[in-house]
């Protein structure tokens, strides 16, 4: 099933693999000031990721069925990953701006970046656990 998935998807990964953006980013054509905002805007979106991984955690312990034997285990690997998130995404991203002198503490959301992350948190908050899940993932 996972196959027919990629599949399925093909196509866009394709677009999304030549976009401009990436392909400047991955072979280091990237200019600074774009690299500034996008770093800024992925710690902010980092930020968001993570509460919404933590606060999916807390829904999950409540909505899991009790005899579902992998039920603390997957609990786990949610909080496992917000904590990755918190302690090495973010600390990388801090290295940058350290590098690069940004100033990030008073950044605020572009709207591309405020509108994924608002998404995001609502299916997490008012939607079933598994709906959450699939939001966060890639």
């Amino acid at each position: 099933m996972a196959q027919s998935l990629w599949d399925a998807a093909a196509d866009l990964i394709k677009v999304t693999e030549t976009h401009p953006f990436l392909v400047a980013m991955v072979d280091g054509s990237l200019s600074e000031e774009s690299f500034r905002y996008y770093a800024v805007q992925d710690a902010l979106f980092l930020t968001d990721f993570a509460s919404c991984l933590e606060l999916l955690a807390a829904k999950m312990k409540i909505e899991m069925s009790y005899d579902d034997s992998t039920k603390e285990g997957s609990i786990q690997r949610i909080k496992d990953l917000a904590v990755g998130i918190e302690e090495a995404e973010k600390e990388l991203h801090r290295s940058f701006f350290a590098h690069w002198d940004i100033d990030a503490c008073n950044a605020t959301s572009m709207p591309n970046t405020l509108l994924y992350t608002s998404y995001m948190m609502r299916v997490v908050s008012t939607r079933p656990y598994a709906e959450g899940l699939a939001v966060l993932l890639p």
